[in-house]
């Protein structure tokens, strides 16, 4: 056989057809090529790579003052409302805001306009009033006489000191002794009898003063403010029956309510020591135990935005006031020297200060963590991150006494960060990268036939 008889190698089918392509196929196929390597190559050897960042601070030596923060009002010193002990119209007014008066001088007069029947109803109840005071005081007498004589008959018949259980069995025994118990009984409960209608006689007092004309003197001295009444004003009188005293007739008589007192008609006008001031602030019953009487306290009005005042805690409240579930305790903080043009009623903020530490390592509140009731700081220290275990002290609104654990300069971690950074470039192998000079490197491919 001739070697030009032997059968020729086959090309491989994917190369004949690829070579008998036209040019601009070839073209398209070299570029899905490119694509598909450089998603691989992006996919493989582009990964992105993570690291922490961490924000720390330093552990300094500072002084440090824990404060509990809370709102309130400011009040006049000893200030009292006064209202009008009977219902009419004001004839005279002898006073004006701004006026200092003293205990027992005239503030205003009313005339009564209660007509004679209502004078005359309200006089006869209180007569009863009184009537029934005096029998309920007299029965107290019989009641008592009788206590003495059950508790004589039966110590004289069997008050042995120690009885046995067959004494007790007795039926004289018995009887004498309930006898007695009965009469101590009954004298203790005409104590609330005579109690009632003390408070029915006051209540009776009260109403028939309010059918009377009157002439209201200051119950204390100090300031008039909040004067709402002229003369020819309508009055109503007061039904208060706490912190008052006050007499009736038809030449003069006073009154005075305290403004911590409940009343139905409205203050007349307010006297106080305007001079002296306090905030009255509303303390979570939480807080009160760190709250005591000569802590230093800072005091800002509403009012007065730019402006801090100095005062000190003097008086906090043992009985609390429940609202919608909350209870809060008053506590009272004197201002010291307070300007003039702040005035009762004003609204405040005070910041209480109730412990303070000198000298001591502090660090910002954010490091200290807490797992399991134990508090920790993370100590960054030569690149390396550990976990410190600390005693805490007392905190301000930014930093956290540290009694151990750590020392003065200790850099510790207060936050982290993570940023993410590529290894190396992903940028589309069309975009120019790596083309030559700057410009866009498209390949273009002419259409064969």
């Amino acid at each position: 056989m001739s070697v030009s008889n032997l059968p020729k190698a086959k090309k491989p089918i994917l190369l004949d057809r690829l070579l008998g392509l036209s040019l601009w196929k070839k073209g398209l196929i070299i570029i899905v090529i490119i694509v598909v390597i450089w998603f691989a190559w992006a996919r493989l050897f582009g990964q992105k790579s993570t690291s922490s960042q961490y924000q720390t601070a330093t552990a300094q030596r500072a002084s440090i003052i824990a404060t509990v923060s809370e709102s309130g009002n400011v009040s006049a010193d000893s200030q009292t409302s006064v209202t009008s002990p009977a219902t009419g119209i004001v004839q005279d007014v002898y006073v004006k805001n701004g006026d200092t008066v003293t205990e027992g001088q005239k503030l205003f007069s009313v005339k009564s306009t209660a007509t004679p029947e209502e004078k005359a109803t309200a006089y006869a109840s209180y007569l009863t009033a009184q009537n029934t005071l005096n029998t309920a005081q007299s029965k107290m007498n019989s009641l008592q006489s009788a206590l003495f004589k059950a508790n004589q008959t039966f110590i004289n018949d069997k008050g042995v000191p120690n009885p046995t259980d067959l004494q007790k069995q007795d039926p004289v025994y018995i009887e004498e002794n309930a006898d007695w118990l009965q009469a101590e009984a009954d004298y203790k409960n005409q104590a609330g009898v005579i109690s009632q209608a003390q408070a029915a006689l006051q209540s009776a007092s009260l109403s028939y003063q309010a059918t009377q004309n009157a002439t209201v003197t200051a119950p204390v001295g100090g300031t008039v403010a909040n004067l709402s009444v002229s003369a020819g004003s309508s009055v109503t009188a007061s039904n208060n029956n706490s912190n008052s005293s006050s007499s009736s007739s038809s030449n003069s008589s006073s009154t005075s309510s305290s403004s911590s007192s409940n009343s139905s008609s409205s203050t007349v006008l307010v006297i106080g020591n305007f001079s002296n001031l306090s905030v009255v602030a509303q303390v979570n019953e939480v807080d009160l135990p760190s709250i005591k009487v000569g802590q230093n306290a800072t005091v800002t009005l509403d009012a007065f935005p730019n402006q801090t005042f100095v005062g000190k805690v003097v008086n906090v409240d043992s009985i609390g006031t429940s609202s919608s579930g909350v209870v809060t305790y008053n506590v009272y903080i004197d201002l010291v020297s307070p300007p003039s043009e702040i005035k009762s009623g004003m609204t405040a903020s005070v910041n209480i200060q109730t412990a303070r530490a000198d000298n001591v390592i502090t660090v910002p509140t954010a490091a200290v963590q807490t797992s399991n009731g134990s508090s920790y700081v993370r100590v960054l220290k030569n690149g390396q991150l550990t976990e410190v275990p600390v005693t805490t002290g007392i905190s301000d609104d930014t930093n956290t006494e540290i009694s151990s654990g750590i020392s003065e300069g200790d850099t510790v971690v207060i936050g982290t960060s993570t940023t993410t950074s590529g290894s190396s470039s992903t940028a589309s192998p069309f975009s120019g990268a790596g083309g030559r000079g700057g410009g866009g490197g498209a390949v273009f491919f002419r259409r064969g036939g």
